[in-house]
């Protein structure tokens, strides 16, 4: 039931459905989700240590709001995190190449906002999916999770669609010569670029 509640409670908050800044009302939440109080607060327990919500004493637990130290601090994480899949699946990446395009070209023609989002997290998992480590991959699931709350990328869609197009076109490429090495380098100025749109789009917002 916690690991339900865990999962459901993670897709609210992504998804926006409890929103940055919202203070949780256990027992409210827990009638909402039909569950008891005690696998709901382990969830959220857990869900403090993926990074996306955080309590305070006699306050309870507020929903993460996004801001530029937070991506700062999650995205080097998730490119570290993918680009040692990427090295460690080594030459299997070639064959995935095909899928990897396919997926690429559905995103440079894609309009649709959410859809886009949808297109680019898929591209990122089918490039790590490879690397035969559970452990790795569950830890990218919980860091994609923190960067889709605070990216915003499944509200606005790519804030730079065509840069990054490109960059997984570079990627591709340098699978199809079979040298995972590059794609992993290339991986890392992806996410490095990345910081500084979503950086950008929040001091926007604000």
């Amino acid at each position: 039931m916690r690991d339900e509640a865990r999962a459901l409670l993670r897709s609210m908050i992504v998804e926006g459905g409890l929103a940055p800044a919202t203070h949780i009302e256990e027992v409210k939440l827990s009638q909402q989700i039909g569950a008891s109080r005690t696998p709901v607060r382990e969830a959220l327990i857990a869900l403090e240590g993926e990074g996306l919500v955080q309590s305070a004493p006699r306050k309870g637990f507020v929903v993460v709001e996004p801001n530029a130290a937070l991506v700062r601090e999650s995205f080097p994480i998730l490119s570290a995190l993918e680009g040692m899949a990427v090295r460690i699946s080594g030459a299997a990446l070639k064959t995935a190449a095909p899928q990897l395009r396919r997926i690429n070209e559905a995103l440079a023609r894609e309009r649709k906002k959410a859809r886009q989002y949808d297109l680019d997290r898929a591209f990122h998992v089918a490039l790590t999916k490879h690397c035969g480590n559970p452990r790795l991959l569950m830890l990218l699931e919980a860091e994609r999770a923190r960067a889709q709350l605070i990216d915003g990328a499944h509200q606005k869609g790519m804030a730079n669609l065509k840069g990054s197009v490109e960059e997984h076109n570079e990627i591709i490429a340098a699978l199809e010569r079979g040298n995972a090495d590059g794609a992993a380098l290339v991986l890392a100025r992806h996410w490095d670029n990345g910081i500084n749109v979503v950086v950008k789009w929040l001091s926007e917002k604000s």
